[in-house]
């Protein structure tokens, strides 16, 4: 144990619309974060395909590490998170081939039936634990090598995207398993790759670098990094390397009779995406699972996480890019404000599946709002206010219809629900899940995949042990609770987390 001084370290959480670089302390058992630096993050259109700018966001990071150190420092350790499936390619000298693809680009749209005449989307779920979806790593990676044959030569090593900044960032190269259990390449419990996926899609298993648990320190920043930055020999860790299994890190179980894994309490990580599921021992590959579009993936500590993909404020994002981009900006603040408001007796208010396909790419939202209505035969709602109180309800009882799902997959009637991530912030979706599921909402922590980051970092660091981590979130967060039906709310510490 490192005793009671004080511990910094930085966080480097990456999303699909906005990045972070987080200062993480931790002194007297208790844990906080910062944020050092923000920047915009979003796919890049380029002959027709879309691509991450991975310099530019190693830029940021690199100007976030900068800022920390001349503010902070000395800091101890260094580690990424991202949102899973996307991977670039690094040739024989350890250089990245190309920008890597956006989950969003439609190069699998002509490969799918190919791979899953090869591998059906039940034997994918046999096989791997997770659902097949065309943004999957494996439907990249086979839509990559028919288009590109080359690449059996050229490339060396497959990184995932928190993989590919921790090399960036210390040279050292390995397969994080939280982040590549969303690949449907390894086996469900994540321990290796699935050599009968690979040979039947004929996909080279060197490819692979070599399996680490999350908490594994890989190596220290490269030194022309250490130079560069003043900061000295920062430790690399490759952390809960899954933005959703950091977030999961840091749920506060045993709150108001919630136990977590073993226990009746499920999560929903709440942001561009909504992650809606349980902690189980081992992976549930049942017929059930698969036929309600659940996937298995890996959390740190070696658990299971039991959970359903659901597009989330994506739907709320884009609708309020597309209004600023025609000169009518508004605020999350704002667009809360005015959903809240709305008489709803005489709305005129919808249901969407948020996983339509019609909302998965970029576009005029409200545009596809009113087509999904009009097929749908539903009213079709015409004011900002109704547009965005169509958006939360309709998220609301996707949530809904997936706790349903999971008590009956697994028999485990859920108490309570938790609920992390910047989405929390929008209170009116709190208190409409609290509403549509008839569960108590333990809302909180806001920046749950940097605070879990931070905590798989100190384990790593010897800092915390592994069982401990989650107390250390209780004792450090106030959480925030939402009843069904009574549209008010209380912290146990007077403040929103």
């Amino acid at each position: 144990m490192m005793g009671e001084e004080i511990i910094k370290l930085l966080a480097v959480d990456l999303g699909a619309s906005s990045g972070r670089v987080m200062l993480g302390t931790y002194a007297g058992g208790i844990v906080a974060v910062e944020e050092i630096r923000r920047f915009p993050n979003g796919p890049v259109e380029a002959d027709g395909q879309l691509y991450w700018d991975v310099q530019k966001l190693f830029q940021e990071m690199k100007q976030g590490i900068l800022a920390a150190v001349k503010s902070h420092g000395p800091l101890q350790s260094i580690s990424v998170d991202t949102w899973g499936v996307d991977y670039g390619f690094l040739d024989a000298e350890g250089e990245l081939l190309y920008s890597p693809h956006h989950y969003r680009d439609q190069r699998m749209e002509g490969i799918a039936l190919a791979l899953e005449t090869a591998l059906p989307p039940e034997e994918q779920f046999r096989l791997t634990g997770n659902q097949s979806s065309p943004i999957n790593t494996v439907y990249q990676l086979f839509a990559d090598l028919q288009a590109n044959p080359e690449l059996t030569q050229n490339a060396k090593q497959l990184l995932m995207m928190p993989d590919l900044f921790n090399y960036m960032f210390s040279g050292t190269a390995v397969a994080e398993q939280t982040i590549w259990s969303t690949s449907g390449l390894l086996t469900p419990d994540s321990s290796a790759p699935s050599g009968e996926v690979l040979r039947r899609l004929e996909l080279p298993a060197e490819l692979i670098p070599r399996l680490v648990p999350a908490g594994t320190i890989i190596g220290e920043l490269r030194p022309g990094l250490q130079e560069e930055l003043g900061s000295g020999p920062l430790k690399v860790i490759a952390g809960a390397s899954h933005d959703t299994a950091s977030a999961v890190a840091s749920i506060p179980y045993g709150l108001g009779g919630s136990t977590g894994g073993e226990g009746s309490a499920a999560f929903i990580s709440c942001g561009t995406w909504s992650l809606v599921g349980l902690e189980t021992a081992e992976p549930v590959l049942s017929a059930g699972a698969c036929t309600y579009g659940f996937t298995n993936e890996s959390c740190f500590g070696g658990t299971n996480r039991l959970l359903k993909n659901i597009t989330g404020l994506w739907l709320l994002q884009e609708t309020q890019r597309g209004w600023a981009e025609a000169g009518e900006p508004l605020s999350h603040q704002e667009a809360a404000e005015l959903a809240e408001g709305l008489d709803r007796s005489a709305a005129r208010i919808a249901v969407l599946d948020p996983n339509d396909p019609l909302f998965s790419t970029p576009g005029d939202m409200p545009m596809r709002i009113e087509s999904y209505c009009i097929r749908t035969g539903q009213p079709v709602p015409q004011t900002r206010a109704e547009i965005i109180r169509t958006i939360l309800e309709s998220l609301a009882q996707s949530y809904a219809g997936t706790i349903r799902e999971l008590e009956a997959l697994t028999g485990r009637p859920v108490s309570c629900i938790h609920m992390v991530g910047g989405g929390i912030q929008n209170k009116l979706l709190c208190q409409l899940t609290a509403d549509a599921t008839g569960k108590e909402i333990i809302a909180g922590p806001v920046e749950a995949s940097a605070i879990g980051n931070v905590l798989v970092q100190l384990t790593a660091l010897g800092a915390i042990e592994v069982p401990e981590a989650r107390a250390v979130v209780a004792r450090s967060c106030a959480p925030v609770r939402y009843q069904p039906a009574l549209f008010t709310i209380h912290s146990d510490q007077g403040g929103q987390v």
